[in-house]
């Protein structure tokens, strides 16, 4: 018998977040379609995204959103810089050297 290799695939995106739930895909679907109609119009909600999912445990659907991961703000990265003791004093003079005759 030969075993065959099921491949997971890994959630990379960014993930989306519940809005609200609703009895029927159409109240579901009005929702989404007025938050989209809002964001259009605005610009501080640029990139933003809604989708509607059904969740058939709970008979519901769920409004979801989230910011594109194109729009999402890049973070600087901060510089991990550890300064040690010895390079912060001062070393003008320097260790005694036996063979320097000033």
């Amino acid at each position: 018998m030969l075993e065959e290799e099921v491949i997971v695939p890994v959630h990379t995106g960014k993930l989306w977040k519940n809005d609200s739930f609703y009895k029927t895909f159409g109240e579901a679907d009005t929702k989404r379609l007025k938050l989209l109609h809002i964001w259009e119009n605005s610009e501080e909600h640029k990139g933003m995204q809604a989708k509607v999912k059904r969740l058939t445990s709970r008979d519901q659907f769920v409004v979801k959103t989230r910011l594109h991961p194109d729009f999402e703000p890049v973070k600087q990265k901060k510089k991990n810089v550890k300064h040690s003791k010895k390079n912060k004093r001062n070393n003008e003079g320097g260790k005694y050297d036996p063979q320097r005759s000033d």
